[in-house]
């Protein structure tokens, strides 16, 4: 805790020597104005955007480590030069510092110690600290003499210029940075419905598998008892028996593992998503992935339903399943299309997912919704896709949204998958 604390405060430190520099480089791009002494800076249109964007420093020790920056660095540079006398050098100095003191202890009083903020006050409280200060400055250089309407004109509207420039730049910077902030969490949060989707789809399945682990255990174990009844060797026994306790152990690591799973990706906590929202979000993270890839795919969506849909992890499971595998019809493609239309049916909604891809022979066709079937495989290894699958599709299909999936497909001309889901139950709360 104590080397982060000190962290802090030198990263502080640094911020502030940052824009003591900064400014004091700055104020060396200037015009004379009005009386000798008074000059009109860079430095004041960058002072700020300074204070806009450090926000939690003080700004009485930003402004005193300026006022003591740049007005000692402009004055080492007139005693260099031998421009001005060391009596009108030092007065200079003085002037400046007292611009700069003035200005942040302006700035702490109408701004920064309030408990609200805003732009609006923001850009007023930048307005009197520049007319005020510069106000003081004038009227040290001319000994408090030589008032006069014109002057406080003069003021005002530099005044009025440098805050509005200085806001504007501030503003328009933030309002950048919040966008590509927002860009970014939208894309982190289209990346976790993704994630959120395939681990859902995975447990639902691991879910289904769990009566079947639990049908092998008990024959494994009905398997031990007749072999003992029938005095079959031991050892013979001992490993029906082990066959029971060994499938007793993955049924518990895969409760375990739903169990865990369920925690982090809790339905009560999801949110319902518009149809149009999901569509989003599964093709902008496909044609990622397939830039990625460099594979050059059009996908177009055309979508005329307007619905809210609670189950959208499963939408998103289907829809991805078929896009991908419309892309993987398109290897040998320099460059492909897939179409996705969705289509209001009365009591039912239909889902096309098209392609202009290589198309499936009749057994293939005859074969896709078969459990285990695939023809994903790496040719070198062998080792097979691992993803739901297109049976498991079909099954999402039918029992969570009591709808079908079709298919229809000829070689070298491409392949449509149509899936018709049930418009009640897809706007219904989610089944376990």
């Amino acid at each position: 805790m104590f080397k982060q604390s000190r962290f802090i405060v030198h990263e502080r430190y640094r911020r502030i020597l940052i824009a003591a520099v900064c400014v004091a480089l700055a104020s060396q791009v200037n015009i004379s104005a009005y009386t000798p002494g008074l000059i009109l800076t860079l430095s004041v249109f960058l002072l700020p955007i300074f204070l806009y964007f450090n926000a939690d420093l003080n700004p009485l020790h930003l402004l005193f480590a300026v006022a003591a920056a740049s007005p000692l660095f402009r004055g080492m540079l007139l005693f260099i030069g031998h421009d001005v006398s060391p009596h009108a050098n030092l007065l200079y100095v003085l002037a400046d510092i007292a611009f700069y003191v003035c200005y942040g202890v302006l700035y702490y009083l109408l701004y920064w110690r309030r408990g609200q903020r805003s732009n609006t006050s923001f850009f007023l409280a930048i307005l009197l600290c520049d007319y005020l200060s510069n106000l003081l400055e004038v009227s040290i250089l001319t000994n408090f003499n030589g008032y006069t309407y014109r002057l406080f004109q003069i003021l005002f509207i530099t005044a009025l210029v440098r805050s509005l420039v200085s806001c504007l730049l501030a503003f328009l910077y933030h309002y950048f940075t919040l966008m590509m902030r927002k860009e970014n969490h939208e894309e982190r949060y289209y990346h976790f419905i993704w994630v959120a989707s395939a681990v859902k789809s995975e447990v639902y399945f691991m879910r289904k598998s769990i009566s079947e682990i639990e049908n092998i255990m008990k024959n494994a174990y009905q398997l031990n008892q007749r072999l003992e009844k029938a005095n079959v060797d031991e050892q013979d026994r001992d490993m029906a028996l082990g066959i029971a306790r060994d499938v007793h152990e993955i049924k518990k690591n895969y409760l375990n593992v739903i169990r865990g799973l369920g925690d982090y990706f809790n339905d009560d906590q999801d949110v319902p998503m518009q149809l149009a929202e999901i569509l989003k979000v599964t093709t902008s993270y496909i044609r990622e992935c397939l830039n990625v890839k460099q594979r050059s795919v059009l996908i177009e969506v055309h979508n005329q339903v307007d619905l809210i849909v609670p189950n959208h992890y499963y939408v998103v499971s289907i829809l991805s399943n078929l896009i991908f595998n419309s892309a993987d019809a398109m290897l040998d493609q320099p460059s492909g299309m897939i179409r996705v239309t969705v289509n209001d049916a009365g009591d039912d909604i239909l889902i096309n997912v098209g392609d202009n891809g290589s198309g499936m022979s009749a057994e293939t066709m005859a074969m896709i919704f078969e459990p285990g079937f695939t023809t994903k495989f790496n040719e070198n290894t062998g080792d097979v896709y691992r993803g739901i699958g297109l049976s498991h599709v079909r099954l999402i299909v039918q029992e969570q949204f009591g709808g079908d999936i079709s298919v229809e497909s000829k070689l070298g001309q491409g392949t449509n998958f149509q899936v018709r889901l049930n418009k009640q139950r897809l706007i219904q709360e989610v089944q376990s």
